[in-house]
């Protein structure tokens, strides 16, 4: 195996060629190339300059790309070249957008040209049982490591900070992500698309993305183990059907989750839906409680859905990891802390018990509050009243995670005062989630709370699922 280093060039090429660009909008070689050419130009140097261990500074933009196409001169107003071999230049990414039939061809001319990395994005090989094709490219494979393959029936990568995007969905009918660290795998290209697009709504944004189809040579281990070694990298998200090699699978998730966390939305989760995923992207989906045993043996959070998949991610991206199981609610309205209490206990985590002197403070300094679990400040509560029942809270070694439920169309909320309380979350060293869920005005005011480093959800039952996650990953860290 060749590590994770050997993976780098997917994500960090200077030169990339885009085997089958073409001038006709509509077709797949238009698109990636066009997506190609607006990343690489809206790449910022400085966000992409990487410092070395040995305090070398290098920058990763995509210096440049060329169009391969042997039936024009010009691809959207760039110099084509007839093959890839008629580049007089060293090529580390080709991209290979053609009918299956030519892809043994091209992949073959990309080997000769020593190309570090292809991406094959063609689909017409296992998944729709084409048989003759498929051994074609596995031998290549095979016989010429050097070379690391990601496809075939794949849409690629994406990496926020260098400027690469080879993924073939439309720009103008979706946003583009925002730098972050999240970093996120997918065996489905569509899936991933739909994801990438949700994500540039959102506060937090994404390193880099990876969907890699019907893993022929990279798989889903070997990008996990390459996103275990990237600094940009704080979370890794994945959305899996099945894994090609159980037990490598294994060694590496369970090696990359003592560094950090690996949130995986599994695919296939029931005997109904197996055969789908085969047929889908010719992945071995295996039996589902096989798969729970080797995620919590290795570590790995599993998500129950999209939501859940990235609200987790956004709590282990943003706060420190809880020391217990204990959480505090503090709300300005007695339902919510109730219906939040209640999911808190069905998540079999504690509800904390405030210390005897936090609850002779509070009551002196909150005088008609309900100080207990939850802190109930009643509905003329002020931002001072939440700044002091979180500072509280914080000091109370009887509390590990804190619940803010926050009811914001109430009078005595005045939202000019809410960015006071980042004074309370910068001290903290305990996890703070603020929850809230309403129409415009409250989403309005959740952004700008997120904006000021919180982290938001709306529904008590994600924010709590969310902690629970939270606290298993804390403790499998203690326990290895």
């Amino acid at each position: 195996m060749l590590g994770p280093k050997s993976i780098d060039y997917f994500f960090n090429p200077k030169t990339i060629a885009i085997i089958g660009a073409s001038n006709s909008k509509g077709k797949v070689g238009y698109t990636i190339f066009e997506n190609m050419k607006k990343a690489s130009s809206d790449c910022n140097i400085e966000a992409s300059k990487n410092i070395d261990e040995q305090g070398n500074i290098t920058y990763k933009c995509v210096e440049k790309i060329f169009p391969i196409n042997p039936k024009h001169k010009e691809i959207q107003g760039i110099k084509a070249y007839p093959s890839i071999k008629k580049i007089n230049q060293k090529i580390d990414l080709a991209v290979i957008s053609l009918p299956a039939k030519f892809v043994p061809i091209a992949l073959e001319e990309c080997i000769s040209c020593k190309v570090k990395a292809v991406i094959i994005v063609s689909a017409g090989f296992s998944e729709v049982g084409e048989q003759e094709l498929t051994k074609k490219i596995k031998k290549l494979i095979e016989e010429n490591p050097e070379t690391r393959v990601m496809g075939p029936n794949c849409v690629g990568v994406m990496s926020t900070y260098s400027g690469v995007d080879t993924t073939f969905f439309e720009r103008s009918r979706m946003r583009t992500p925002k730098q972050g660290s999240l970093s996120f795998i997918s065996q489905s290209g569509a899936l991933g698309s739909m994801i990438l697009d949700w994500v540039a709504t959102q506060e937090f944004g994404i390193n880099k993305f990876a969907s890699y189809g019907n893993a022929m040579d990279i798989d889903e281990a070997d990008l996990i183990e390459h996103f275990g070694e990237d600094k940009k990298t704080k979370v890794i998200t994945a959305y899996l059907e099945g894994a090609r090699n159980g037990r490598k699978f294994f060694e590496i998730a369970k090696k990359t989750s003592l560094k950090k966390p690996i949130i995986v939305l599994k695919g296939s989760r029931n005997e109904k839906t197996r055969k789908a995923a085969m047929s889908h992207t010719s992945s071995l989906a295996g039996a589902p409680k096989v798969y729970d045993a080797v995620f919590r043996q290795a570590g790995i959070i599993q998500a129950e859905d999209l939501l859940d998949l990235f609200n987790i991610a956004k709590l282990l991206e943003k706060e420190p990891l809880p020391k217990g199981n204990k959480v505090q609610i503090i709300t300005n309205g007695g339902g919510f802390g109730i219906i939040t209490a209640d999911q808190i206990v069905e998540q079999e985590l504690e509800l904390a018990k405030l210390s005897k002197k936090s609850i002779k403070k509070l009551k002196i300094e909150l005088p008609g509050a309900i100080i207990s679990n939850p802190i109930d400040l009643l509905g003329d509560a002020t931002i001072e009243d939440y700044k002091k029942a979180i500072e509280t809270s914080l000091k109370d070694k009887n509390v590990d995670l804190i619940i803010i439920l926050v009811l914001f169309n109430l009078p005595t909320i005045h939202v000019k005062n809410i960015l006071s309380l980042k004074k309370a979350r910068e001290k903290s060293t305990k996890p703070i989630v603020v929850c809230s869920i309403g129409s415009d005005y409250t989403e309005k005011y959740m952004r700008t709370i997120e904006k000021a480093g919180f982290c938001t959800m709306n529904y008590p039952s994600v924010a709590a699922k969310a902690l629970k996650a939270m606290v298993a990953y804390s403790e499998f860290l203690k326990k290895n």
